[in-house]
Order: structure tokens, then C-alpha cells, then sequence
């Protein structure tokens, strides 16, 4: 929750969207994405997300409202549910310059990889870093309560017993895990 949580939080917070915005999400089935929409929905914002097939279920159960195909194009899938663009997007996906053109002129564009992109319409880049939010006690907190709520899920794809680890860092590092792997000692 911490890492991916803040992230979540810090990169919302910079877009500074409104209640009944809307917001692009990519990579929208990770647990960056995951955190991202739930947090999105509580705000009140209208939440278009990518997902391949597979995960259309679980991202519609986090609260999309839309959810479009992920791929090199879904700048265009998201323009096809939002024609004059997004108020603002997540690239959890890190697609950059891909996904930029979903944003509507004055949008904002929430990147998460340090991309030094340059957006025009007007498009202002925000430049995620959670490292600086580690020490934020109160985001922390806050974050910790939106679980005990519910508004927050923690997914646990699995637990792992400690001896298989090697097995369960080929799992992540193979990439299609739904949640996080535990290690059981």
C-alpha cells in the first residue's frame, strides 16, 4: 500500500481534478492502477481505464465507468468515449507519448517514470515522485483509513511459502499478476 498507494495519491493530487471530471487511467489493472481508480471514484471523478480482455471484469469492479482496450492505441479508444479529450490521465502504463493524446487541450498528464516528454495544447506534465511523500504521516493515515473503510482493496493474487520465493520473483518478474504475492514464513 505504501509506495503504490502514495503514488496513486500524490499523482491525483497534482492533477488537482474536480469532482465529476474525468480521468484516463492506463495500466489500470496493476496495483498502481488499481489504487488510482478506487481513489479517483471516491473523489468523484468519471474514470475511463484500460484493461486487456481479461481484466475487464476486475477493472469495471474497482469503479471505471468505462473501460477501453490497453495497447499502443488507446489514445484513440479513449477519445472514441471522450471525443474532445480527458481532464486528466495516470500513466501507470508508462506509454507516455502514446497515451498523450487523450488529454484535452489544458488537460493535465500524470507520468510516474520520470518522462521528460514534451506535451503542447497546453497539456501540463506532472512529474510523479513518491519518494517525496515517504515520510507523509498524514497521507499515510489516510490511506490506512480508506482501507479499514473499504474504499481501498489490497489484492493478494497468492501466498507463497518463504522457501519458493525464487519461484514467486519468476512469477512477478513474468509479469500478469493480479495483486501481490505473500511470503509465508
Amino acid at each position: 500500500l505504501p509506495m503504490n498507494g502514495l503514488t496513486a495519491r500524490q499523482a491525483l493530487d497534482m492533477l488537482g481534478l474536480a469532482p465529476r471530471r474525468t480521468l484516463a487511467v492506463t495500466g489500470a489493472a496493476g496495483t498502481l492502477g488499481n489504487y488510482v481508480i478506487q481513489l479517483a471514484k471516491h473523489a468523484g471523478l468519471t474514470v475511463v481505464a484500460d484493461a486487456a480482455d481479461k481484466d475487464r471484469a476486475l477493472v469495471t469492479g474497482l469503479g471505471a465507468d468505462h473501460v477501453v482496450e490497453r495497447g499502443d492505441d488507446v489514445a484513440g479508444r479513449i477519445r472514441a468515449v471522450f471525443p474532445d479529450g480527458v481532464d486528466g490521465l495516470v500513466d501507470a502504463a508508462v506509454q507516455n507519448e502514446k497515451a498523450l493524446p487523450a488529454v484535452r487541450d489544458l488537460g493535465g498528464f500524470a507520468t510516474v517514470r520520470f518522462w521528460d516528454g514534451s506535451p503542447d495544447r497546453n497539456i501540463t506534465l506532472h512529474k510523479v515522485r513518491v519518494f517525496d511523500e515517504y515520510r507523509s504521516h498524514d497521507k499515510l493515515d489516510e490511506l490506512r483509513q480508506l482501507v479499514e473503510d473499504g474504499v481501498l482493496t489490497l489484492r493478494v493474487a497468492d501466498t507463497v511459502p518463504a522457501d519458493n520465493a525464487a519461484e514467486a520473483h519468476e512469477r512477478l518478474e513474468a509479469g500478469g499478476v493480479r495483486g501481490r504475492l505473500v511470503l509465508t514464513f
